[in-house]
């Protein structure tokens, strides 16, 4: 049975320090990630028939060349899309209460929604 494990070897690494060796290990770990990921979606996406699924040396180039060009997505964590859908439903709570701004309790509610709004909002950025 074939390992996880892949000897790798980058000229000039050898010349880094140890945390930025450890960087680049990192970052290598990911891209991998990211290109191997890619290339089971385009075995998917070319899969035909009953047969066990095979990724292929040129599937693998061609999820490294999307990976280059930066059209690889990396999944959105399920965090992320909770905080989404929480600003929306704080967007609304607020709304409920900002009908009743003349009153104490519509006043707090739509503050405390407001604030958990922007920071659900925050959270749920796609940006990073």
């Amino acid at each position: 049975m074939a390992s996880d494990d892949l000897t790798i070897e980058v000229s000039g690494s050898s010349s880094l320090a140890a945390p930025a060796r450890q960087a680049l290990e990192e970052c290598m770990k990911a891209y991998g990630e990211d290109v191997l990921r890619e290339a089971g979606r385009l075995e998917e996406s070319l899969h035909v028939g009953s047969g066990a699924p095979m990724i292929t040396n040129s599937m693998i180039q061609e999820a490294n060349l999307l990976g280059r060009r930066g059209h690889i997505q990396r999944r959105v964590p399920k965090l992320k899309h909770t905080m989404q859908l929480v600003s929306y439903a704080a967007a609304v709570v607020a709304g409920v209460f900002a009908g009743d701004l003349d009153k104490a309790t519509g006043s707090i509610g739509f503050a405390v929604s407001a604030t958990i709004g922007i920071a659900a909002f925050v959270l749920g950025r796609n940006d990073g």
